[in-house]
C-alpha cells in the first residue's frame, strides 16, 4: 500500500537517483529546483529508515558470470528459515518466498556451471527443510531492475540526468581483484565517495575514479537505487514463465519492455524459455496483465505464474518483514561454495 511518508519530492529524488545513482546533490537539486542540502537530508532520512538504498553488482558483461533461477520446494513451515539461510550466501542475490508452484525462488550469480553444480549439491540441497530444487539458466538478460522507474520526473528532467550509454570501450572481461573489491564496497553504499572507496579497496582516489568510469561504460558493473516496494504504487511482485517460438522472441521481448510494470526479463533454459517479473498494484492485477498480454502478444504462451509473499533478499540487500533494508551481503559470484557454512 502506498505510504504517505513518501511525498512528491521524495519520489522525485528517488527517480533522479534511479537514473543516476551517484549524481551529486547539487546536480539533482538543480534539476528539481530545490536546495542541495534539502536533497541530501531527504535521502539520509529514507536511507537510514531502510526505505531506499543504492547498491552495486557485477554487470551483465562482467566476464563469463553465470546467472541461474532456482525453484526450491521446502518442508511446511521451513520456508522463511531456509530463505534466511540462503540469503547469507553471497552468490544468492535475491530470495523470495512464493505462492504458487514453488516455495522459494532464488536468483544466483556465480562464476561458472561447475561452481553452480557445487553450490546446488553441497550447500543448497543439504539444508534442513529443502525437499528438491529445479534450476534454469539465464541465457540472456534483456532488462533488469536498474531500468525500472518511479515515473515522478518530467521527460526534460530525466534527460538532464541521463548519462551517455554509448562507448567505444570493449566489453568487460574477467574483472581484476581490485575491481571486485570496488564493486563490493559500492554494494554496501553505492554513493560512497572516491576517497572512502579507495580506503576500503586499497587504491588511491584517482585510480578509483578511473576504474569506476571504465566499468560503468563497459558493462563491468551495474549501479542501482532501490525503493522499498510497499512505498511505491506497485506493492505486489509476480514472476511469470512463458513459452515463445524462438523466431518470435525478440518481438515479444520488445512488447514486454513497453510495460511500465516490467522489472526483469530473461530467456532461460528448461520447459519454458522466458521468465519475467513485474511489479503490480494488487494481486488481482495479475489477471488484468495476463489479459493484456493475450491481446498484445498472442505469440506469448503463459505457462505458470507465482506471486511473492515476501522478499527476504533483493540484489544483495537483506530485507525485514516489511521489505525494508536491514543489512547487506554484497554479491560475490567469485566466492567458492566450499567457503560457505555447511548445513
Amino acid at each position: 500500500m502506498h505510504d504517505s511518508s513518501l511525498d512528491e519530492l521524495d519520489r522525485s529524488i528517488l527517480h533522479a537517483l534511479q537514473i543516476s545513482p551517484r549524481a551529486a546533490w547539487t546536480e539533482i537539486g538543480g534539476v528539481l529546483g530545490v536546495d542541495s542540502a534539502t536533497v541530501g537530508r531527504r535521502w539520509e532520512r529514507l536511507h537510514a529508515a531502510g526505505l531506499a538504498w543504492t547498491t552495486c553488482y557485477p554487470g551483465r558483461l562482467a566476464g563469463s558470470i553465470c546467472m541461474a533461477f532456482i525453484e526450491i520446494d521446502v518442508q511446511s513451515g521451513q520456508q522463511v528459515a531456509v530463505g534466511r539461510q540462503l540469503a547469507t550466501y553471497p552468490q544468492v542475490i535475491t530470495v523470495e518466498h512464493m505462492a504458487g508452484g514453488r516455495d522459494l525462488l532464488i536468483t544466483v550469480m556465480i562464476r561458472d556451471l561447475g561452481t553452480l553444480s557445487e553450490l546446488l549439491s553441497d550447500r543448497i540441497s543439504p539444508l534442513p527443510g529443502v525437499v528438491r530444487t529445479r534450476a534454469a539458466l539465464g541465457t540472456k538478460v534483456f532488462t533488469e531492475g536498474s531500468s525500472w522507474r518511479l515515473r515522478a520526473l518530467k521527460p526534460s528532467q530525466q534527460r538532464r540526468l541521463a548519462r551517455p550509454t554509448t562507448t567505444d570501450l570493449p566489453p568487460a572481461t574477467d574483472l581484476e581483484e581490485r575491481d571486485r573489491r570496488l564493486i563490493t564496497a559500492l554494494a554496501r553504499n553505492g554513493r560512497a565517495t572516491a576517497v572512502e572507496l579507495a580506503q576500503e579497496a586499497g587504491l588511491n582516489a584517482p585510480s578509483v575514479r578511473r576504474r569506476l568510469a571504465g566499468m560503468t561504460h563497459n558493462g563491468g558493473l551495474s549501479l542501482r537505487c532501490e525503493i522499498a516496494r510497499d512505498l511505491t504504487d506497485w506493492p505486489v511482485s509476480a514472476s511469470l514463465w512463458a513459452s515463445v517460438p524462438p523466431g518470435q522472441l525478440d518481438k515479444v521481448v520488445q512488447g514486454l519492455r513497453a510495460l511500465p510494470e516490467l522489472r526483469l526479463c530473461a530467456s532461460v533454459t528448461g520447459p519454458q524459455n522466458l521468465l519475467f517479473t513485474v511489479w503490480l498494484k494488487s494481486v488481482a492485477d495479475v489477471g488484468r496483465l495476463e489479459a493484456l498480454l493475450g491481446d498484445r502478444l498472442p505469440q506469448l504462451q503463459l505457462v505458470d505464474r507465482a506471486v511473492a509473499l515476501r522478499q527476504v533478499k533483493l540484489m544483495g540487500r537483506l530485507l525485514d518483514d516489511n521489505g525494508h533494508a536491514e543489512g547487506c551481503i554484497p554479491i560475490n559470484p567469485w566466492l567458492p561454495p566450499k567457503s560457505l557454512p555447511t548445513a
